[in-house]
């Protein structure tokens, strides 16, 4: 079974965004655990929001997009909303349904505003599926390949600045055999010395390794 995972930069829901591009009304999202639209449409989701969270509740009971609004007191930062979906949102999730893509839950908030989707389904179904969603959206790829059940669970043993790091090792060709880059090709395209990525990459090495074995 294959994967990708994407960034779609531009999020039309002011409601709940993140980062430099969350107006001043928006709830600070942090990821969306699940998302089903209904046929009146309308859709229910499971949000989990980051900061100040009465604050946000609050944000939320009082937009007009919200129509209904339950907070969890088992698990702070978990909302349920019941709300008039999004354009961008409705695109989506009927692109995948069309695709018979899988949605790997959570989507994430990025710190630059942006939304990350991991999807599964077959190489020919994700890239029809990449090629329907809107023009004008801009998305960047972070990850593709084979999926395997425990990705998460690991890249969340790691600090942000780590899993940047490893994507560019990753994607620069650092751990193929034979190597396509060198600790010194990385260590240019992120002005810093091969020393500290090295010590970078062995730390995150050992992470891994020590969670699987």
């Amino acid at each position: 079974m294959r994967y990708i995972t994407i960034v779609i930069h531009r999020i039309d829901d002011e409601r709940c965004s993140n980062g430099d591009r969350a107006p001043d009304h928006a709830v600070t999202g942090d990821a969306i655990h699940y998302i089903n639209l209904l046929d009146d449409g309308t859709g229910v989701g499971l949000y989990q929001l980051r900061g100040d969270f009465e604050r946000n509740a609050e944000v939320l009971e009082a937009s007009p997009d919200v129509l209904a609004c339950e907070t969890s007191e088992a698990s702070e930062g978990l909302v349920y909303l019941h709300f008039r979906a999004t354009a961008l949102m409705t695109d989506l999730l009927s692109i995948f349904r069309q695709n018979e893509i899988v949605v790997d839950w959570p989507m994430e908030y990025t710190n630059q505003g942006g939304l990350r989707i991991t999807m599964l389904g077959e190489d020919e179904k994700i890239r029809e599926a990449i090629a329907e969603i809107p023009d004008g959206i801009q998305i960047t790829l972070e990850g593709i390949g084979e999926y395997y059940s425990d990705m998460r669970r690991l890249a969340s043993l790691l600090t942000e600045r780590q899993q940047e790091l490893l994507e560019l090792a990753i994607d620069e060709g650092y751990y193929e055999m034979p190597r396509r880059a060198t600790l010194r090709d990385l260590a240019d395209r992120e002005s810093i010395s091969p020393g500290t990525v090295g010590e970078h990459l062995r730390k995150i090495e050992t992470k891994v390794i020590t969670e699987l074995v």
